[in-house]
């Protein structure tokens, strides 16, 4: 997205690789589970169908595969935050593409589960005025330090205008 005039950016991002260590948790563990489930049987003496070998190929190739798939997913992602508008871009290939103008955001949310707090991430998600249910929310999730966003934000709508409101 390209500026225009008078226009500043005040941040942009994609989410944070911390933000997936619940999705590698989750979907590691199922990736590497024909290992475990084969290293048991071994363990016990009991025939494994295949080489030893190849299903603990076959598990770091899921294993591979959950790596790629969630960096793939965060890097179609890209937040920006504007004097002028918000905006979430999404896809590689095809694209789809969210904006407001930031005059319509009625207020600026943040959440942290424990395991985010603890990774230092979290969401933020903006209300919008003037949409319907579907579009009046923009989330920006897994964002690294999201309180330092909300910081900017309201630093830039203090400042923006003599009577200290608006962005």
């Amino acid at each position: 997205m390209e500026l225009h005039d008078n226009e500043e950016l005040i941040w942009r991002g994609h989410p944070s690789a911390r933000s997936s260590w619940s999705r590698y948790l989750r979907w590691g563990f199922l990736a590497l589970l024909p290992l475990i489930i084969t290293s048991i049987l071994r363990w016990l003496d009991v025939g494994i169908g295949f080489a030893y070998w190849k299903w603990v190929v076959l598990s770091l190739v899921l294993l591979a595969l959950v790596v790629l798939v969630d960096f793939l997913r965060r890097i179609s992602i890209d937040y920006m935050v504007t004097s002028h508008r918000i905006r979430i871009r999404r896809g590689v290939l095809s694209r789809r593409e969210k904006s407001a103008v930031i005059q319509k955001v009625q207020n600026i949310n943040t959440s942290q589960s424990l395991l985010d707090r603890a990774l230092k991430v979290g969401s933020v998600v903006f209300d919008t005025a003037g949409a319907d249910a579907n579009q009046a929310d923009f989330v920006f999730w897994g964002i690294a330090n999201p309180q330092e966003l909300v910081r900017r934000l309201e630093e830039r709508q203090i400042g923006g205008r003599p009577d200290g409101g608006g962005l």
